[in-house]
């Protein structure tokens, strides 16, 4: 080699070996070049790897693990980790032991380890004394692929094993609780279930559903009782088929426009309407319907449904009272007399042909004119007006009347009715009768007549007018018959008060004991006004209004009862009543929600908090955190108290003051609070400024009052000055208010948020010159809410 390589050097000229050598020095050069950089590279990749050695080597130790590597025979090669502790080891004197040296108390260690060094990963926990243990381990490989050991890392888990038991025990707490409150939910479903059938089938109002087709669905058992058909003759034809020719077109109108309703419109109650039917015997029968559009989950519109009560009972009687009242204007119109029907205000509500006949004017001109607007001085008015004005029913004079031209004497007979608010005056023309007869036969036939006129009213009126001693009923009203279920007045007369009702009333109360006392009243006072069950003949129950007058004619004591049907009014007051509580637990569930809002807008802005790096906005939405926390304490008060309208202020500020100092716990810590506040309950519109005032003053004391000090207090005052006006005083002895620094002219958003809200409750706010900070707020006590 050496001879080839001369014979060519001896073959070149000087010049090319000169290129030769600057070549080759170049490429020695570049190589250079690139060795010191890659040298470079190299040390600083080894310092980088000593730093990562070093931070791992720190982390390893701080952390409640134990980081290990053993040889292919189990020796341990690596030990590291705050772990080692908790086997009693320290990491020197570690290394150079055996695997099942460390775990000998584990009986497993064997069986995993071989699995390891067999090229598998194994995971398993051990424990030792108090601590459990979980080891994760895997093989280590050479660059062959060869198990030269393993590796693994021992991780403290006995908190989070603690901890899973706890859970495990609670949720089957919880499974049983949750299967034993199923099955009483489930009995409670079925027995509700059952009652609600059982009300559907026993209801005499007829309830039923159709399709929107228009066919029905479902009638309950009422149907044979309405319609003379069994439910399943009526399910699956039409709701048309049962109606008269001329309602049917009326009908279908309804029907059309519920189901023109689209699904997401709110459920809208609608009037009840009267419709006649016809009967499977072809008669027909009055119904007065209740309907609603019936949807389905998701809102779509599925039929109608709805009750249907048959009023053909009240049909035929409103049209036998509307014969009757015709009948009865028609006697008042032929009777030769001057008869007027008069209100308290001293107007005439209408009068008798013969009246209108007599002044030659119209019965309608009467109407809404007062009683003299035909002669102002008369004596007629002069009558009347005394008669409203005394306590009597019933009243009787005799007084001369000027009818065209012609004075005539009249005798005027009038009585009260509705409860004193309207009178009836029959005015009879004694004028012939006198200069025929003497005076005394002249009064007896005229009070005759008139006591014949009363009778007429009194058995026209529609309330039952009984008279009783203290024994026995012994006369009594046609209309009287009708409400007790009495075919004639033989099967009244003579029976006793308890027949007619029932042994106890619904305060408990024995019937007869309490009509007794209801009797002595009357005794006393003259009259008196109860309600009072009532009992019919054939037993069935209805509510009725009683007023009781006490009278006594030639010695003898005996009471006349005027007995009113309020069934229907009863069942007003009901459905009133139950609408009113509906109202409260919807306010209650408003209130609850507005809290939960409230909540949710606090949640928001203290998570939002935390993103923020600022300190200064981040204090800001903490601020806005307590205010809408300290509103949303208020509508919490509301909707957990049984008064939805007032609110218990001690109770409020002792919530809102420990809210605040849970917040500011940094601030808080060796500040004490005292609360003085006077009992008294205040509305919302009153206690959220309120609770915003205390919220802006107890949080400056807090992050302001106490610097530089380590203890403090905060006091909270709330008198009431002779129950008419309120003082709130919040104070702290901290470092005190600054001197140059005017409060009503403070720049910052919480006196500022103060000075409104003390003008928003019409008070008045004061600094007051005491050691640290004393604000003083005075206002009206509101008026609650009734």
């Amino acid at each position: 080699m050496s001879h080839c390589n001369q014979s060519i050097c001896r073959s070149r000229n000087p010049a090319e070996m000169c290129d030769t050598a600057a070549s080759w020095q170049l490429r020695a050069d570049r190589l250079t070049v690139e060795l010191n950089s890659t040298r470079d590279r190299l040390h600083a990749e080894i310092d980088r790897l000593k730093q990562a050695n070093e931070t791992l080597h720190a982390a390893v130790s701080c952390a409640p693990m134990f980081l290990w590597a053993t040889d292919k025979d189990g020796k341990l090669t690596l030990a590291e980790g705050k772990g080692l502790e908790n086997l009693g080891l320290k990491p020197g004197e570690t290394v150079g032991k055996s695997i099942f040296e460390v775990y000998s108390s584990q009986r497993d260690i064997l069986e995993n380890m071989t699995g390891v060094l067999a090229g598998n990963d194994r995971t398993w926990n051990v424990r030792e004394g108090h601590f459990m243990h979980e080891i994760r381990s895997t093989a280590q490989r050479d660059s062959n692929g060869q198990v030269v050991g393993a590796v693994g890392v021992s991780t403290e888990i006995t908190e989070r094993d603690r901890a899973f038991f706890t859970l495990e025990t609670a949720n089957q707490e919880l499974e049983h609780r949750l299967q034993q409150q199923t099955a009483v939910l489930n009995a409670a479903l079925d027995e509700s279930e059952k009652k609600y059938r059982n009300l559907v089938e026993t209801s005499q109002e007829l309830i039923w559903s159709i399709d929107i087709q228009g066919l029905l669905t479902f009638v309950n058992s009422a149907a044979k009782r309405i319609y003379g058909y069994e439910p399943p003759e009526m399910i699956g034809r039409r709701f048309t088929d049962f109606l008269v020719p001329a309602e049917k077109t009326k009908q279908i109108e309804i029907f059309a426009q519920f189901l023109a309703r689209s699904c997401i419109q709110p459920q809208t109650a609608n009037s009840p309407y009267e419709t006649v039917h016809i009967r499977k015997d072809g008669t027909p029968v009055h119904l007065r319907v209740n309907s609603i559009v019936n949807q389905g989950e998701n809102g779509a519109i599925l039929g109608l449904c709805g009750t249907a009560t048959d009023i053909s009972d009240r049909k035929r009687s409103e049209e036998a009272l509307q014969e009757a009242t015709d009948q009865l204007l028609a006697v008042l119109d032929a009777v030769p007399g001057l008869i007027s029907w008069i209100s308290s205000d001293l107007r005439y509500i209408g009068v008798n042909q013969h009246l209108a006949t007599s002044f030659k004017l119209s019965p309608k001109s009467f109407v809404g004119q007062e009683i003299n607007f035909l002669d102002k001085g008369s004596a007629f008015g002069e009558v009347i007006r005394n008669f409203f004005d005394s306590s009597s029913q019933q009243t009787w004079q005799e007084i001369d009347i000027e009818i065209n031209g012609c004075v005539r004497n009249y005798l005027i007979v009038a009585q009260k009715y509705h409860q004193g608010t309207a009178a009836v005056s029959v005015g009879t023309d004694i004028t012939d009768r006198k200069r025929a007869e003497a005076l005394k036969n002249k009064l007896i036939c005229s009070l005759q007549e008139s006591e014949h006129k009363f009778r007429s009213l009194y058995e026209a009126t529609s309330d039952a007018v009984m008279l009783l001693d203290e024994k026995e009923f012994f006369d009594c009203n046609r209309a009287t018959l009708k409400i007790f279920g009495c075919s004639n007045k033989t099967e009244f007369y003579g029976k006793h008060l308890s027949e007619f009702s029932p042994p106890f009333q619904p305060n408990g109360q024995d019937s007869a004991s309490l009509a007794t006392q209801r009797m002595n009243t009357a005794m006393q006072t003259g009259s008196c006004r109860f309600d009072w069950v009532h009992k019919r003949l054939d037993g069935s129950e209805f509510s009725a209004e009683i007023l009781l007058n006490a009278m006594e004619i030639n010695g003898e004591k005996f009471f006349q009862a005027v007995v009113r049907d309020i069934t229907e009014r009863k069942r007003d007051e009901e459905k009133i009543k139950a609408s009113l509580a509906e109202k409260d637990v919807l306010l209650q569930e408003i209130h609850h929600r507005v809290k939960n809002n409230l909540q949710v807008i606090s949640s928001l802005l203290k998570l939002q908090s935390r993103y923020i790096q600022d300190s200064r906005v981040s204090e800001m939405l903490k601020e806005s955190q307590n205010r809408v926390r300290s509103m949303a304490l208020v509508h919490e008060q509301l909707y957990q108290s049984k008064n939805l309208s007032d609110i218990d202020f001690a109770e409020y500020i002792d919530n809102l003051s420990h809210n605040l100092f849970q917040a500011y716990e940094i601030h808080a810590e060796g500040v004490k609070l005292e609360t003085n506040i006077a009992p008294c309950s205040l509305n919302i519109d009153t206690a959220v400024p309120c609770g915003l005032i205390i919220n802006e003053l107890v949080t400056n004391s807090l992050k302001y009052a106490f610097t530089g000090q380590t203890k403090g207090k905060i006091k909270i005052d709330f008198t009431l000055d002779k129950n008419t006006v309120c003082v709130l005083t919040v104070s702290d002895s901290g470092i005190g208010f600054p001197q140059d620094l005017d409060y009503r002219k403070a720049r910052t958003l919480g006196l500022r948020l103060v000075g409104s809200l003390v003008k928003q409750i019409r008070g008045k706010i004061e600094l007051l010159e005491t050691a640290g900070t004393t604000f003083k707020i005075t206002f009206s006590q509101p008026k609650l809410h009734s």
